[in-house]
């Protein structure tokens, strides 16, 4: 690079007004997860109705369930992969594939062996988009909105699931359960068209990647429009370790080793408890004598109250980090054991099932909000890929534990009790993390603060 005037891309990024391109980063990834949300959402607002349609065993819709958090979990760390290696634009549109064409299958579906397999292939396209996802928007976000941007994005998987809820009160009835997988599958497919042409990559990978490329240009001239950059320009992210071939092993160099760990923990234990519940509590609902309908729409009003919370949070967690998720942990805790109580009216268990679900998602979500900060951009589809993927296999454990334990015929009470105790986790992880963000990561923090892992460089960044 000797001779050739140096631009410092990541100075770029926190210098730039906030502008049609960050409008078009968000918006588009927004719309990803929306129908990443309508897609998780339809099996479980329909798993009623395929229970009674097919003749089917709580258990075997556990099963169902476990399959498809297994096909997540891989998606997660394979797409996670894909995206720190061929881009986090590859990535996404690969996962809108993978997780909507199955969809359209799965309406064709006619035996619970054939839902496990298609729902495990709709799986790694679901987990395969949140990694990329989020490193994107993280990516081509200034540091004082990263929060804000990944928040913002994943109030689309609430309305996603808010969404399937209300048309499966709606449809199921009228023209069975298949119809919802329909709609997502034809949805995703189209949407997955529509970013072929207009989804941006991330301006940080191609600044490590492919310093050179035009598509790096092309992206800066969206971002600081009436800038001229010299035709000689070397355009660099300082600051930023550069890695050709990732190893599991740099999620824990340097400071990461403390980091990394707590992540997973937070993960694990919040997925324990919330995709158990996300995934069951139709059914828990209607086992407790309340209808399909009321059901669905429980968890349409938690997914729409889940949108409000995530805007409240989005600032605060720019602010404090993973810690301003806390206060909505208590709520989930609060409404579960007043859940649990006995002698409640179905409308009562209908509106505490909402409220664990509202705040349920703002705690979920906003450990997605942050997550990728953690990580420099080199590793930071890997390193988001890996902590959601620790979320997905408590995933695959915990609905399909939730499904044995109700064919033993474990009361709506005590299976409540049980989900409690992973909250307490949560909270023991946030409260550590917070403080390393608080230090290193907020937008306040020193510049020279945030840790940079000991990466092995690049022969060859091109």
């Amino acid at each position: 690079m000797s001779g050739r005037r140096e631009v410092d891309v990541g100075e770029l990024l926190e210098s730039q007004p906030l502008g049609w391109f960050h409008f078009i980063t968000v918006f588009f990834c927004l719309l990803i997860v929306i129908v990443d949300g309508l897609d998780f959402g339809a099996g479980n607002v329909a798993a009623p109705a395929i229970l009674r349609a097919l003749k089917a065993d709580p258990k075997d819709m556990g099963l169902v369930f476990g399959w498809m958090y297994t096909g997540i979990l891989l998606g997660s760390f394979g797409l996670g992969w894909v995206g720190d290696k061929y881009g986090r634009r590859a990535g996404a549109i690969a996962g809108v594939f993978i997780y909507s064409l199955p969809a359209i299958a799965t309406a064709f579906a006619g035996s619970m062996n054939e839902l496990m397999v298609l729902r495990f292939i709709t799986g790694l396209g679901i987990g395969g988009v949140i990694p990329n996802t989020i490193a994107l928007t993280t990516d081509n976000a200034p540091k004082r909105y990263r929060a804000t941007f990944t928040v913002l994005t994943f109030v689309g998987y609430a309305a996603g699931t808010a969404i399937i809820a209300s048309l499966s009160a709606v449809y199921i009835p009228a023209y069975g359960w298949q119809v919802v997988f329909l709609i997502t599958g034809i949805v995703g497919t189209i949407l997955g068209f529509i970013l072929l042409a207009c989804l941006p990559e991330s301006i940080r990978f191609l600044a490590l990647r492919r310093p050179d490329s035009t598509a790096l240009r092309r992206q800066l001239g969206r971002l600081a429009r009436g800038t001229e950059f010299p035709f000689d320009a070397a355009f660099v992210l300082r600051q930023e370790p550069v890695t050709k071939s990732f190893t599991p092993s740099m999620l824990f160099a340097g400071n990461l080793r403390w980091t990394t760990p707590l992540l997973w923990i937070a993960y694990f234990a919040d997925s324990f408890t919330f995709m158990s519940l996300r995934s069951w509590m139709p059914v828990l609902l209607v086992s407790a004598g309340l209808s399909q309908a009321d059901a669905s729409l429980s968890v349409a009003y938690g997914s729409t109250g889940g949108i409000v919370v995530l805007l409240f949070l989005a600032r605060p967690l720019d602010r404090w980090g993973p810690v301003a998720s806390l206060a909505a942990e208590a709520v989930a805790v609060a409404a579960l054991v007043l859940m649990a109580l006995p002698g409640l009216s179905g409308t009562s268990l209908i509106a505490l099932s909402a409220v664990v679900a509202m705040a349920g998602t703002g705690t979920h979500n906003s450990l997605n909000g942050t997550v990728g900060i953690f990580y420099p951009t080199s590793i930071r589809s890997n390193g988001v890929g890996f902590a959601t993927g620790m979320g997905r296999f408590a995933a695959i454990i915990g609905p399909t534990l939730t499904g044995y334990l109700l064919s033993a015929k474990l009361s709506l009470n005590e299976m409540l009790y049980i989900m409690v105790v992973p909250c307490l986790f949560v909270a023991l992880a946030c409260i550590p993390l917070g403080r390393i963000y608080k230090r290193s990561f907020a937008p306040n923090a020193p510049a020279t603060a945030a840790p940079v892992p000991a990466l092995a460089p690049a022969a060859d960044a091109s």
